[in-house]
């Protein structure tokens, strides 16, 4: 009876619950396992690197990423500034 507990119904408990963990990490939304995650160097939230610009920046070959609201912001920043230096 030992036998069958350990050698039978052992894997088949421990088979059946990996098997429903990995239906309910199914049904969430995340990135698939093979997508680059990296995070804005602004925000700091992580995205995939699709959805990231990448820009190499100053002399040492320093990579920054940088996601599309940020890119947004810092557009609009601009702009005010030069709306006001200009007297627009």
């Amino acid at each position: 009876m030992l036998f069958i507990i350990f050698v039978i119904l052992t894997p088949i408990v421990v088979w059946l619950i990996l098997h429903f963990m990995s239906r309910r990490k199914a049904g969430t939304e995340e990135p698939e396992p093979g997508d680059l995650i990296e995070v804005c160097a602004i925000c700091q939230n992580e995205f995939t690197m699709t959805e990231l610009l990448e820009k190499e920046v100053g002399g040492y070959g320093r990579v920054y990423c940088f996601c599309g609201q940020c890119i947004e912001n810092l557009y609009n920043e601009y702009q005010n500034k030069t709306d006001i230096i200009t007297g627009e």
